[in-house]
């Protein structure tokens, strides 16, 4: 059956309904899909912001928070956290896991504080320079401008803050990108159709890569939000791309 990607016009209100529709197993279906990498990238992310003891920072695009969370929990962080997204579904299942975990013990007590608010990443509801850094995850090609959204990413950091970004990559591997775009093509979307009772979702995060820019071309993009410095790391063979910039003083 053929699938078609919503237009620019149709993109926010259908990403926004399958988002709300997945999000109650919305953990499980990302653990078996990337076989429980993501934490690793997302701990990777977090220690290119280079976490100031009392900082606050913004995890845009949340989602389900687990990276916004890994922020709070960090050793030694005091500081701030507020988790951003358009979905409330997602927002209701962030919200319990934080105060599970407060309720645990394993929030208690570290003197940092998380907040979480429904926002669109390409209208930012913040002043300028209100951040210490700022990370999106898995969630910038979600987006229906991506310009946009690194734009507003780049005017909430202070001077001399950081944007980290984390998404779908290039494979170059001879061997690897086969394997990968048949996993990805192929088996995502049953692995959706398993744990979520949801083909469509899990067919239309393959197909988004198709509109997802090259990470050379989202290079230029950081750079054209006036970021500086800006490195592209390639993970998982390539599969992932993180991009990390930093505003200028």
């Amino acid at each position: 059956m053929s699938f078609e990607l919503p237009t620019s016009e149709q993109k926010a209100d259908y990403v926004l309904e399958q988002f709300d529709r997945i999000a109650r197993r919305y953990d499980l279906a990302n653990d078996l899909i990337s076989l429980g990498m993501h934490r690793l990238w997302k701990a990777r992310a977090i220690k290119e912001l280079g976490l100031f003891t009392d900082g606050k920072y913004l995890d845009a695009c949340t989602g389900t928070g687990d990276l916004a969370m890994s922020i709070v929990s960090s050793e030694n962080f005091k500081g701030q956290v507020l988790g951003l997204d358009f979905s409330s579904q997602m927002l209701e299942v962030a919200k319990s896991r934080s105060e599970k975990a407060i309720q645990s013990g394993k929030l208690a007590g570290t003197g940092a504080s998380i907040e979480w608010r429904q926002g669109d990443a390409q209208a930012l509801p913040f002043p300028d320079n209100t951040f210490d850094g700022a990370t999106i995850s898995f969630g910038l090609r979600n987006l229906t401008d991506l310009q946009k959204g690194l734009n507003e990413l780049a005017r909430v950091v202070k001077p001399g803050g950081t944007v980290v970004n984390l998404d779908l990559g290039q494979p170059t591997m001879p061997i690897f990108t086969p394997l990968f775009l048949f996993f990805f093509h192929h088996i995502v979307p049953i692995i959706g159709e398993i744990v979520q009772q949801d083909r469509k979702a899990y067919t239309y995060l393959p197909e988004s890569r198709k509109n997802y820019p090259h990470p050379k071309a989202l290079t230029e993009m950081f750079e054209k939000a006036g970021l500086m410095d800006v490195q592209w790391v390639p993970l998982a063979m390539g599969s992932v791309a993180m991009h990390v910039g930093k505003k200028s003083v």
